[in-house]
């Protein structure tokens, strides 16, 4: 699934896609810097029915929010140097009702985990991006 999206658009795109996956589910997030990653996790977050402020875990790594019975962990890879800090971190990443969004998705060496989405974000101009999704 591939589309060029505006930042308008890019609710109803998202909500297309997030109607058709199941929990627990990993979703990787890749693109340059100001691609627009925290923005699809802000969404996807909100999607979920999230009504805190969400924003980037750059510093804190992860951010966990609770909506219902489903735990959502915002995570952002970009500070982490290695496969084994990813893995001393010690997510659920297979526990049920868990949505783990993962930024920077591409430092990680292994991205074949169970129930994981890949979506690669590229910046087409100020406004447009080109999303792909597992492709």
């Amino acid at each position: 699934m591939n589309s060029l999206v505006t930042e308008d658009g890019l609710d109803k795109f998202l909500d297309q896609y997030l109607k058709s996956i199941y929990l627990p589910k990993v979703i990787g997030l890749s693109g340059l810097l100001g691609a627009g990653k925290t923005t699809v996790a802000k969404k996807i977050i909100k999607f979920f029915g999230c009504d805190e402020i969400v924003t980037s875990p750059t510093f804190n790594i992860v951010r966990t929010y609770i909506v219902n019975d489903i735990e959502i962990y915002h995570v952002d890879l970009y500070r982490l140097n290695s496969w084994s800090e990813f893995l001393d971190l010690d997510l659920p990443l297979n526990k049920s009702n868990t949505l783990f969004l993962i930024e920077w998705i591409d430092i990680l060496p292994e991205k074949s985990m169970k129930n994981i989405d890949l979506i690669k974000i590229e910046i087409v101009d100020q406004t447009t991006r080109k999303i792909y999704i597992n492709e």
